[in-house]
């Protein structure tokens, strides 16, 4: 029997409040515009390896145990470097930087 290898799961849920750092920050994200977004370092861990014989899948289950969002923007810079060098890394693609493109609209009036 062929068992097919299919994409990774995430278990439903975040930490609780001592391993999450979006609790206690409520007011401060809902005065964000939305469409926002933070950058967050998160640690995973396999929570299952699930086959389905009858199926003929197996694939693994992750389970978020810690979220930190960063609001230093050193921080954040540093962070999405190591995003996109492990992008580049994985796919051999380089990521396309649209950063200055909202400010472009903005000054066009847009």
């Amino acid at each position: 029997m062929t068992i097919e290898i299919k994409p990774t799961t995430f278990a439903r849920g975040v930490p609780k409040e001592q391993n999450n750092g979006f609790y206690g920050v409520e007011e401060e994200l809902l005065a964000l515009p939305i469409g926002t977004q933070v950058t967050a370092v998160v640690t995973f861990r396999l929570e299952d390896d699930v086959t389905k014989k009858g199926h003929g899948v197996r694939y693994p289950v992750m389970a978020m145990d810690h979220i930190e969002p960063l609001w230093d923007d050193e921080l954040v810079a540093a962070a999405k470097t190591s995003q996109e060098e492990a992008y580049k890394s994985r796919t051999g693609a380089n990521v396309l930087d649209f950063s200055g493109i909202g400010a472009a609209s903005e000054e066009a009036g847009e």
